[in-house]
Formats: structure tokens, C-alpha cells, sequence
């Protein structure tokens, strides 16, 4: 049977119908209509109805056709004959039956839930971040396993928003903003977050005159866009960032001091141990009353001005306000310096900083649909992978951050507005820490709620969780511990089960988290193709494709973007899958009936997904997925908002009001902090446990205010050498997509995705010359030929490399093979962990060569 007729349902001749759906092409999930003619999808559009995209779709969206109908798609169970794995090795795939591996699953899932449940381990990627992240949470926390991860804590990026302003991430304001600055970011050009809405956001800002600036080693399509593209070493951003706050704060004095005093943590005194001077009593964080000359609780009603800046001796010490600490701090990077360390000019960093301080406009106000408010009209942004993605990452993006802070550009008009701090209804999503200061409102899996809150501790779990108290899952560390700390782990894992990721690829250094997978006895992959991750399965179970799931609500699009609405959308089956292939959610769920979990599982998905009571699961009954998402619609929106409701309508949207669009310019918020003692703390217990266990990491990190030391790459780097940058291709998706043959005739097409980038004055030196064939050879002692494109729009020490191709999967297309994998080029070591986040540094030092 062919490809086409495998994913048909049987119809009537004439048909011709538009299914609204969503996108499942990468994370962002934007709206469409999917063009069906006698069962055959023939066509894939935006939907102009939906809020995440107004009808407009990308290149992956569109090509969305050719991953339903891949020949090369899974389409049943399959069992793994040759025990070893990794590039060329054939995995000796022998089919088997659903009830063959569905029961060789369960019976190893009852012999370790009987043993130890900490044996068993789930890793769910962001591609599987709807009904399946709930059901699997349910599934691990039912199996008592902390060994779980859901796809929601997702790069450095959102450890800095969850720190700084309580959210999953921040998005510029394209309404109101007239200056932005990007570091690292492709805002704009389909990549990243809400990636449509964002582009169409900022070509209506550009045509509104809002200027762009865009730090970062490579001249991007935002970059050649913008009004000025600033060229850096990679990893430098933070020391970029330190630096205009230096100018800011100590050279032009430019700061928004009321928003400053009351709605961060500036004025809280500090002393010399680095942690707050507090009420005898209250314990409540004490500031300076400069009226009234004397210390006072920060929220006491008789305050009348606190300080921000000067020494003041109580009790026989000296304390000083957090944010005066914080100036001092940032007076270590003048321009001079950080031109040294960045090659970013010193008057350009001076001219920048007056620029964004001045386009500021502290102090000014405006009119929002009759409503008085701020407006600060100045945006700092950092994206992820790029800027953030170095040791110090969090730091870096904090410091990007501040630049926000310093300003009051924060949740108002113009500024920095944060995704998921209100939610429908003006519901705070975040609470208030007894020190009056904001906090993330949800955590990692099995840990405490806030943010930051886990406290560090002896390992339980196989990521070493315990030991990133900041950092929510530490994803490198499944490869480093396997490999490195073995000892850390207090016993063997037994069983792996992946989906919506693949892992090898998606992380450092490939071949060796191959050897960190071979340590494990047995590995189960769900997906709907070969990957190099399902390859080094050892079972593996056939999963629905994009246009044949239903799955609602779209997790991004659950009030987790900005914008004027809020909107929830079904993904909606076009066709159905073929014979033998299911969605993640009636396999998680078939097991855990073999097992015995569906009583506990069922009452923690009433729970987790907010049933109405007549739509609860009963606790002994094995619901489909079809049945738990119509029961969530029901529950959300009432009994007549069923499936077939949403096959009609697609989506409910309504506007979002003033408070939920900008909270602080009208809600009473809890505090940001421009100081972290709470991180000075983490490293001080993290010390004491670390200790115990032997081990000497560094921890440099922890301290209370942004620091920037350099990566390991620019501690070591050899004259010859060059950082290797990755970038992203707005027409592909991590990992995932290189397979698409519309996508892979792109990438053929595109001047740079299949070459290395090199910058003409270094090719020069190099004797290198455009389209030359050449070796590039990594620390880690990864070798690879490549082509080299040579160009003005790449700074002079790097090569830039494209994302991601260099597979070796049998499962893969010819173009997928080709270019250059910049992953191979990072080493995996614990000298490469971003220690506060638990991401990983993405520095490459590499030298390329003339072929003999």
C-alpha cells in the first residue's frame, strides 16, 4: 500500500473541504486550514481567523503535506536485532506486533515499578508539549519516578525570564516600541518565539519608524535588515551588556528612579555578607528612609523616600541599597575594556547607551483606549542560542535584561512584555515571595512550586536535578552523567522512554551522547520517523503525524505569546493515520492500564487538566485521547464547545484587556529584582553538598549580581583557532525537519545552509577562496569537510555554520546528510555547563584547513 492511500479515510467522491487545525511543523503552532479533496489533503494554508498568524504561514508550515505523505514514515512497531548503535550501524529492524511490544514494554515497566520506579526514566521534547506532556507528567508522577522531563523548561532563555520577571519568556512590544536592540536574535524572520506574529509585528514597526540594532558575529537576515548590524565574538554579549549598563548608570546617570523604588528591589540594603539587612521581627528586607534617616521595612506605609544609592552604618556595619551594589559591579566594564573583549568599539557602546536611555522617555505617559500609562518605548531582547547559550548565560541574559529595568521598560507600553504573568481573567500566573519580590508561579516536575526554590541535594535523579538548584532540567547531564558520573546516579537505569526530541543530535558532541545512550539496557522511542535518536532504540512505537492528531489546547497558544488575544485552538485530524500507527496519548495510556495506573493516573488528569465534575474520568475506565480532549474542551468552555464545535469554528479568542496585555501598567505587581541574593545562597548551600560528594565544579556563577568571566573557549582559544557560531534557517526546525524534500530543495537553493561562512579577511589569511572544499577540525577531535562561502557579513574570528544538517540517520534524505553538523564541534564536559540554568555552553573553537 502507498504512501498517499495509507493516511486516506474512506469519504464520498466530491469533496472539498478546509479543516482548521494547527501547525505541528515546530513549536509555535500557528493556525490552518488544512485543503482536503476526496480525502487527500492537497493543500495547507494560514488560517486568516486565527490571532497566533492572521492567515500568514512559513515554509515549514507549508511543506507540513510532504512529512503526511513520507514514504519513509513509520508505520509499525519495530524491534532492534543488532545490539550495537551509532553512525553506521544498522539497527537490524525486525517488525513486531502492538500487542508484542506493548507487552514487552509493561512487563518491564512492572518488574522496575516493583524493584525501584527511579529505574525508569521519560524524556518528552518540546515537539510533544500538548496532551501528551500532561498525561506524561501524570504517567511519572503515577509510577513514582522522578525521572521525568515535559518539554516546558526549554533553554537558558527562560531560566533568565523565569528569574527576572516571573515568566516563561519576555516578547518586544512592536505596538509601541520605537528602539530596539537584539542580541544574538533573529526576532522578526521566522525564528524563535511566535514567530509570524512577531514578524508581521516588526515590519509594522519598521514601516513606523522603530529603529533596529543587532548585536551578533553574524550578519542574519534580521541583522541585514536592521539599522545597524554590531558584529561581536561570540559569547560576549554579557560584557556588551555590563558595559551600557555601566554608561547608563554611572557615566549619564539615566534611570527610571521611581519605577526603581517601588517596583523592584533596588533600595533593599545589603550588607557585606551579601544578603539583606531585615526587620527584627518581620524579617521583612529593611530600606533607607532618606526623609526620616533611618531604616524601615520596605513596605512600611510611613516610607517616604528610599535610597538607591550611599553607605549607611546600622548596628555597627555598613550597608548600601541593592541596586547602589549593583552600579558598583557594572563599573568594572567600561566601554575601553569590553572593546578589548568584544571588538565592539568603545564610542559605539557610549552612543548606544545614551541612545537607549534618552529613546526611553522616563517619565512619559500615554493613552492605551483611553486608559493613562507608562510608556517606555525601548526594548533590550536576547533570544535563545544565541546570546544566552554560554557559560554565564544566565547572567547574560539578565543583564539584557536589566537594561529594561534600569529604564521601566517592563510590562508596559514600548517595553519588555512578559508572556505568562496574567492569564485569562487577569489571573496572576505569578506570586509574591515574603520578601515582596515576584516568582514564577509553576517548577520543575517534582520539585518545590517557586522559582528559584529547589534547594540543592544529594542526586535521586539520573539529569542530577538536585544539583542545578536554579536550573529546571538540566537536559546535558543525561549524556555527562551516564558517561562521567556514573557514581552520582544511587542506581542502574534500566529503561528510557523518548519522545518529541531528538536527543543525540540536539545536544553536544552526537557520537558521544551515542555512548551515553548505550549504557542504558533498554530504550523505547515514540515518533512518526527515523531519527538518529530513534535509531539507537531498541523498540520503537509509530506515532501519529502533525495532520492526523487532535490535540487541544496547543500548549503555545495556551496564553503563553502576547498580543491583543487570547486564543485557544484545536489541532485538528485531516486524515487519519495509517493502520497501526496511534497518538502518544493512547499508548501512554494502554500501558499504564497493563500496569495498574490508571485509577491513580486518571485522578491526577482531573486534577492536571481541570475537569468540570461531570466531565471527570472515572477511575478505572482506559480513555482514549479523542475522549480526554473532548472532555477538556467541555470543561473549558462548556458542555456545547465539543469536537465537533471546534471542527466547525477551529478556535476561541476573545480580546485580551489592558491589565492582561500590560500588568504593570495596571496592576499592583510584586517586585523584579536588580539583585539576587537568593542565588548567592543556592551556591553557598550547592558548595556544602558538592563537598560531600567529591566533586569541584565551578561555581563561579552564583553570585548576586550579573557576572561575565568568558566561556572556556575564549580562556583557551590558540591564535589559530576560530569560534564556530550555529545559526538558525528560517525554513527549518532544530533537528527535525531536514528530511522535507520542499525543505531540503530550500536549503539546497539558500547561498549559505549547506556551507560554512567565512569572513573574506580571514579567508585571505587562510588562502582560502570562495566555494573551496576545506577540513574543519574540532577540540574535541571532530574532523569534517566542508564548503566555505566567503563573505564581509561574518566577524573576522568565526566561522558560521548553519543548523542543522550532518545527519547520518538511515532515515534520512541525501540533503539531510550534507553540510556540516555544528553540534559535532562542541565538547560534552562539565566544564561546558551553564551552571545556573543546567544548559549547555554552545562555544566551538575550531581550525579550519586547506585541503592537502
Amino acid at each position: 500500500m502507498d504512501a498517499l492511500s495509507t493516511s486516506t479515510r474512506s469519504v464520498p467522491s466530491g469533496e472539498d473541504i478546509r479543516i482548521p487545525s494547527v501547525c505541528k511543523m515546530c513549536g509555535n503552532g500557528c493556525g490552518i486550514l488544512i485543503h482536503r479533496v476526496n480525502g487527500v489533503v492537497v493543500k495547507i494554508d494560514g488560517n486568516p481567523d486565527n490571532p497566533h498568524n492572521f492567515g500568514k504561514l512559513c515554509a515549514k508550515g507549508l511543506s507540513g503535506i510532504m512529512a503526511l505523505y513520507d514514504p519513509n514514515r513509520l508505520r509499525s512497531c519495530l524491534h532492534r536485532t543488532n545490539p550495537r548503535k551509532g553512525p553506521g550501524q544498522d539497527p537490524g529492524w525486525k517488525e513486531v506486533s502492538w500487542e508484542e511490544a506493548l507487552e514487552e514494554v509493561a512487563t518491564r515497566m512492572r518488574k522496575i515499578k516493583a524493584d525501584d520506579p527511579r529505574k525508569l526514566m521519560f524524556v518528552n521534547g518540546i515537539t510533544e508539549i500538548e496532551m501528551s506532556r500532561q498525561v506524561g507528567a501524570a504517567f511519572g508522577e503515577s509510577f513514582r519516578t522522578p525521572n521525568y522531563t515535559t518539554g516546558v523548561s526549554f533553554g537558558t532563555h527562560t531560566r533568565v525570564s523565569f528569574l527576572n520577571t516571573g515568566s516563561m519568556h519576555s516578547e518586544p512590544d512592536f505596538d509601541y516600541c520605537r528602539l530596539l536592540i537584539l542580541f544574538g536574535s533573529q526576532k522578526g524572520s521566522i525564528s524563535g518565539h511566535d514567530t509570524m506574529k512577531s514578524a508581521m509585528g516588526m515590519a509594522d514597526a519598521r514601516e513606523r519608524g522603530m529603529k533596529v540594532v543587532v548585536f551578533d558575529p553574524l550578519c542574519t537576515p534580521t541583522a541585514s535588515k536592521a539599522d545597524e548590524w554590531i558584529p561581536l565574538i561570540p559569547g560576549t554579549d554579557g560584557a556588551v551588556a555590563l558595559s551600557l549598563l555601566h554608561v547608563l548608570l554611572n557615566e549619564l546617570g539615566i534611570m527610571d528612579r521611581i519605577f526603581l523604588k517601588q517596583q523592584t528591589n533596588g533600595p533593599y540594603l545589603v550588607g557585606p555578607s551579601g544578603h539583606y539587612l531585615r526587620h527584627a521581627k518581620s524579617g521583612k528586607p529593611l530600606v533607607w528612609d532618606v526623609t526620616d534617616r533611618m531604616a524601615k521595612a520596605y513596605d512600611d506605609p510611613g516610607l517616604a523616600e528610599p535610597a538607591l544609592t550611599g553607605e549607611f552604618e546600622i548596628d555597627g556595619q555598613t550597608w548600601r541599597p541593592a541596586l547602589d551594589l549593583l552600579r558598583l559591579h557594572v563599573g568594572k566594564f567600561p566601554p575601553e575594556r569590553v572593546e578589548t573583549i568584544s571588538t565592539v568599539p568603545a564610542d559605539t557602546l557610549r552612543r548606544l547607551a545614551r541612545e537607549f536611555g534618552e529613546s526611553a522617555q522616563i517619565g512619559a505617559t500615554m493613552s492605551v483606549d483611553g486608559v493613562p500609562m507608562p510608556l517606555r518605548p525601548v526594548c533590550s531582547f536576547a533570544d535563545s542560542r544565541g546570546s544566552t547559550c554560554h557559560t554565564q548565560g544566565v547572567w547574560t541574559g539578565t543583564a539584557i535584561q536589566l537594561l529594561n529595568v534600569m529604564v521601566g521598560s517592563v510590562d508596559v507600553p514600548g517595553g519588555s512584555i512578559s508572556t505568562s504573568i496574567v492569564g485569562p481573567g487577569e489571573k496572576l500566573r505569578v506570586t509574591e515571595s515574603p520578601d515582596g519580590m515576584i516568582l514564577f508561579g509553576g517548577g520543575r516536575p517534582g520539585g518545590e512550586a517557586q522559582y528559584p526554590g529547589q534547594r540543592p541535594r544529594a542526586p535521586e535523579t539520573v539529569e542530577l536535578h538536585e544539583l542545578f538548584p536554579v536550573g529546571k532540567q538540566p537536559r546535558p547531564m543525561l549524556g555527562l552523567a551516564l558517561l562521567d558520573y556514573p557514581e552520582l546516579i544511587p542506581y542502574q537505569l534500566e529503561m528510557l522512554i523518548i519522545l518529541g526530541s531528538n536527543v543525540v543530535m540536539s545536544g553536544a558532541d552526537p557520537r558521544r551522547m551515542v555512548e551515553a545512550l548505550q549504557r542504558v539496557p533498554f530504550i523505547v522511542a515514540l515518533g512518526d520517523r527515523l531519527d538518529e535518536t530513534l535509531e539507537c532504540a531498541d523498540l520503537i512505537f509509530p506515532t501519529a503525524q502533525g495532520l492526523e492528531r487532535l490535540d487541544f489546547p496547543v500548549n503555545r497558544l495556551e496564553g503563553w505569546v502576547t498580543g491583543r488575544h487570547w486564543y485557544f485552538t484545536a489541532r485538528l485530524p485531516a486524515v487519519e493515520p495509517p493502520p497501526g500507527v496511534r497518538h502518544t496519548v493512547d499508548i501512554f495510556m494502554e500501558w499504564a492500564d497493563r500496569i495498574g495506573l490508571l485509577p491513580e493516573i486518571n485522578q491526577r488528569l482531573n486534577a492536571q487538566l481541570g475537569f468540570s465534575e461531570s466531565q471527570r474520568l472515572e477511575a478505572d475506565r482506559r480513555y482514549s485521547n479523542t475522549e480526554i480532549v473532548e472532555r477538556r474542551m467541555r470543561s473549558m468552555f462548556g458542555a456545547d464547545h465539543d469536537i465537533s464545535w471546534f471542527q466547525k469554528n477551529g478556535l476561541v479568542a476573545w480580546e485580551r484587556s489592558l491589565a492582561e496585555r500590560y500588568p504593570r501598567a495596571v496592576l499592583k505587581l510584586p517586585r523584579v529584582p536588580v539583585y539576587f541574593p537568593d542565588i548567592l545562597e543556592r551556591g553557598q548551600e550547592l558548595k556544602e553538598v558538592l563537598d560531600r560528594l567529591g566533586l569541584n565544579w565551578d561555581l563561579s556563577s552564583y553570585q548576586p549580581v550579573p557576572v561575565w568571566y568568558g566561556c572556556w573557549s575564549h580562556q583557551t582559544r590558540r591564535p589559530e583557532q576560530l569560534f564556530a557560531v550555529n545559526y538558525k534557517l528560517p525554513f527549518q526546525t532544530s533537528t527535525t525537519t531536514q528530511y522535507n524534500p520542499w525543505l531540503a530543495e530550500l536549503s539546497e537553493r539558500h547561498p549559505l545552509a549547506l556551507y560554512a561562512a567565512l569572513n573574506s579577511q580571514t579567508a585571505r589569511r587562510l588562502g582560502i577562496v570562495d566555494e573551496e572544499e576545506v577540513e574543519i577540525v574540532g577540540v574535541n577531535g571532530y574532523t569534517a569537510r566542508g564548503v566555505v562561502r566567503v563573505s564581509e557579513c561574518v566577524h573576522p574570528d568565526v566561522v558560521a555554520i548553519a543548523s542543522c544538517f550532518g545527519h547520518w540517520s538511515r532515515g534520512q534524505t541525501v540533503t539531510a546528510r550534507q553540510g556540516l553538523n555544528f553540534n559535532s564541534f562542541i565538547p560534552l564536559n562539565i566544564r561546558g555547563m551553564e551552571m545556573l540554568s543546567g544548559d549547555y555552553d554552545h562555544c566551538a573553537l575550531v581550525t579550519v584547513r586547506k585541503l592537502v
